[in-house]
């Protein structure tokens, strides 16, 4: 518990400091805006294709320079989309200095809407760098009682914030993010300013089945234009024991700047306690240019003192053109008791999405 207290106020602390934004799958711009996931995304649990309205934003809305809007419609039943991320970073590290250049994404979507606005088939295509393989296909069936849908087939798990960056401690350690889709059914309802959603697939991150045991991961979240809060629960059955993660997270918007965070439990099956939090506050400087800070922590096993890891990020976003998007982070990431070796580092990366 004092560990718990100790991560609470670290967050509120940097929260405070914050104070003097992004399309795709960051959901500060959902906490900025006061809309759901499903208004930007054709995944309703949010990453992935945009939606029209998302286009749309994305070309007139958050770029420096406002270009001639580009459907992505080659055909009336027909959506297609990409994101395309180069990396280079850098360490400081004196002796031994590492830099690299990586190709980090490359997705490509397609969305066939069967019945108008109410049956699709989805497609997020991972096409590099290392294998192509698909991330997310799925049937959407939308439309239905208490704005409800029903997906099925390989999906991404809703739980907490799907943030773009993986190394964050949520969604790493709890499992829950872009390299962890899982096969099975998700069942959603919209109704008013709740979101609701439950899946219950293989719990095998999308290999093959080998028990009986599946896992049941749900979400539920309340929106208001100012702000939103929300809890999630998971637990995956297997033959050696179950995994359970629980948690809550939210933001809130004041003026140009928004703020969320997300704090989680994880018990796995040797017994092991384990908690995991993330703080970011953003800041809209001008049109098209955006300041970020995050702190991540991760507390490996509650029942040893002092093994705590934390990471940092401090950087600049930038869209100068519609489609078109650059940034700069410095990140720290420190062990406790500190590690001898030196992880700080500085990325820079250019995105291209459409």
């Amino acid at each position: 518990m004092d560990r718990a207290m100790k991560m609470v106020g670290g967050l509120v602390v940097l929260a405070g400091m914050v104070v003097p934004d992004r399309v795709a799958a960051e959901p500060y711009l959902a906490i900025r805006t006061g809309l759901k996931c499903a208004a930007c995304h054709t995944n309703r649990s949010g990453g992935g294709m945009r939606t029209g309205f998302g286009s749309i934003y994305g070309q007139t809305t958050l770029p420096w320079r406002k270009g001639e809007y580009l459907s992505p419609k080659i055909a009336e039943f027909l959506t297609i989309g990409l994101d395309l991320r180069m990396k280079a970073s850098g360490t400081f590290k004196e002796t031994s200095p590492r830099t690299s250049l990586d190709l980090d994404e490359a997705q490509a979507y397609v969305e066939a809407r069967l019945i108008k606005d109410r049956v699709a088939l989805y497609l997020d295509q991972t096409v590099g760098p290392n294998r192509a393989v698909a991330r997310e296909l799925f049937a959407l069936i939308e439309k239905l009682p208490a704005n409800g849908y029903v997906k099925a087939g390989k999906i991404l798990l809703p739980f907490g914030l799907r943030l773009k960056d993986d190394d964050e401690f949520i969604r790493g350690v709890t499992g829950f993010n872009y390299d962890t889709p899982d096969q099975g059914v998700e069942l959603g309802i919209e109704p008013g300013p709740l979101s609701v959603a439950l899946a219950i697939t293989n719990g095998s991150q999308g290999a093959s089945e080998n028990d009986d045991g599946k896992q049941a991961t749900a979400t539920a979240t309340f929106i208001d234009s100012r702000f939103r809060v929300g809890v999630s629960a998971s637990r995956n059955s297997a033959e050696q024991g179950d995994r359970d993660v629980v948690g809550g997270f939210g933001g809130f918007q004041v003026g140009p700047a928004s703020f969320m965070g997300e704090f989680d439990y994880i018990s796995d099956v040797s017994g092991r306690e384990q908690l995991v939090g993330f703080v970011e506050g953003d800041v809209l400087i001008r049109q098209g240019l955006n300041g970020k800070v995050t702190y991540g922590w991760f507390d490996r096993n509650t029942a040893v003192d002092e093994d705590d890891r934390y990471r940092m990020r401090f950087g600049l976003e930038a869209f100068p053109n519609p489609f078109i998007e650059l940034s700069a982070f410095y990140i720290l990431e420190k062990n406790i008791p500190q590690a001898t070796d030196d992880l700080d580092r500085l990325e820079l990366e250019l995105r291209l999405f459409f």
